[in-house]
């Protein structure tokens, strides 16, 4: 008798080392996967986007989208920081900061070359309507008319 008791230990204690070292698989699956995909505008890049505590670490063009990354259960926005283009350029080539981009409606060249900074300035936006995520595949458009700045985050702002 006490051998059966010995072998029904074994086999419970074997039972429960392979259950702890599956659970965390189980919980691995249980977690939603998010891809987000830039469709605000051709001429708009997106950098470094996060939801609910997954942040990607990438500047996306427009179309491109990030790879799938497991984040936390639970309804949020996607944040990003959102940089304009043509914007940029059309404001460095105002003042004379960018040669080979011309105003071809005015001659007029600001004399100060310093009120344009070199170095493009990334606004923080999040998305409008936030996404549940619960279990598995998700992906989440940006786009234009489902954005505004993210004033929870420190600036710059005034854009």
């Amino acid at each position: 008798m006490p051998v059966k008791i010995l072998e029904f230990v074994f086999f419970l204690c074997k039972t429960l080392l392979i259950l702890f070292f599956l659970l965390p698989c189980f919980c691995m699956f249980s977690e939603p996967e998010v891809t987000i995909i830039n469709r605000i505008a051709p001429e708009v890049l997106v950098q470094n986007p996060s939801f609910n505590g997954t942040v990607w670490n990438t500047v996306l063009r427009y179309g491109e989208a990030t790879s799938p990354r497991p984040c936390m259960r639970g309804e949020g926005s996607v944040h990003f920081k959102k940089l304009d283009t043509y914007s940029y350029c059309r404001n460095q080539s105002r003042y004379s900061l960018i040669d080979s981009i011309c105003m071809c409606d005015s001659t007029w060249v600001s004399p100060d070359t310093d009120i344009i900074d070199q170095t493009p300035i990334w606004f923080n936006y999040k998305t409008i309507s936030a996404t549940d995520a619960d279990r598995g595949f998700f992906l989440i458009e940006l786009t234009e008319d489902n954005m505004e700045q993210d004033f929870s985050v420190p600036g710059p702002y005034g854009h």
